[in-house]
């Protein structure tokens, strides 16, 4: 598998050394203010560029710039370094950059709280409660949690041990759902696994700026399938053509990068 060029080598070499995901994204803010718009935007190109090969230093940068832009804010240095380097990937045509920095209304949606299929029961507890029940480890109750439509619940119940990585999955996959739910169940710590990843990028309720942060990361047999799904948004379709076009351009091998228990990368 080729490498990304020498240019940025050591900055993608120093992400992927952080243990943790927030520290990536605190180094990244610091250094693309540091570089400027058009350093910034050279290697924002250079990462998206090697997502169609999934070179692990460029996929581990994905992760990274898909956060420093959620936490950018709407003011501040960082925010302005973003702001500028976002109309230049306009002003040059670089589709793949401008995705990035992307935010539209879900496909389907946008769904009221009280829309959702929820426990009624439950729903009468306060709030307070809920939280502290979402905490706790009586296996029925935590199920009937996991329909509460409330966002700092959700929060509780994806910290809880208890809670598995199939329920995840069902919970990004549940139609109709909330994008702000969708959001907590990309921060978690299921966010990094790949079932949960694929099912909140085929849901059309997930708001497209989650899904094109996320959609570097979707194996080729399944970009085929959100490619040619006329339930989701366009530019996420739009996004998964293109990524297998690269794929296809730069005659990929027909293997693609293991797979490992958890269902993410290897």
């Amino acid at each position: 598998m080729s490498r990304p060029s020498s240019r940025f080598q050591s900055l993608l070499r120093t992400l992927r050394s952080l243990p943790e995901l927030a520290m990536r994204r605190e180094v990244l803010a610091e250094r693309l203010v540091d570089l400027g718009p058009e350093e910034s935007l050279a290697f924002l190109a250079e990462v998206v560029a090697g997502i169609p090969r999934r070179q692990p230093l460029c996929l581990c940068a994905l992760e990274a710039v898909g956060e420093t832009i959620a936490s950018a804010g709407e003011k501040g240095p960082l925010y302005e370094l973003l702001s500028d380097t976002y109309r230049l990937a306009r002003e040059r045509e670089l589709p793949a950059v401008v995705n990035l920095f992307v935010s539209a209304r879900a496909q389907r949606g946008p769904v009221a709280r009280e829309d959702l299929p929820v426990d009624p029961d439950l729903l009468r507890l306060p709030l307070g409660e809920r939280k502290f029940l979402a905490r706790g480890h009586n296996p029925l109750r935590l199920q009937r949690l996991l329909k509460d439509p409330d966002p700092a619940v959700l929060v509780n119940l994806l910290r809880n041990p208890s809670i598995t990585e199939r329920e995840v999955v069902n919970l990004a996959a549940r139609r109709p759902t909330r994008e702000d739910l969708q959001w907590e169940v990309h921060r978690s710590r299921f966010g990094q696994r790949y079932r949960v990843r694929l099912a909140l990028a085929q849901n059309p309720y997930s708001p497209p700026e989650l899904v094109l942060k996320i959609i570097g990361f979707i194996l080729k047999k399944d970009l085929r399938r959100i490619a040619g799904d006329g339930g989701l948004h366009p530019r996420v379709r739009a996004e998964a053509q293109r990524i297998l076009e690269e794929k296809a351009a730069k005659n990929e091998p027909a293997t693609e990068a293991p797979v490992s228990d958890s269902g993410g990368e290897a």
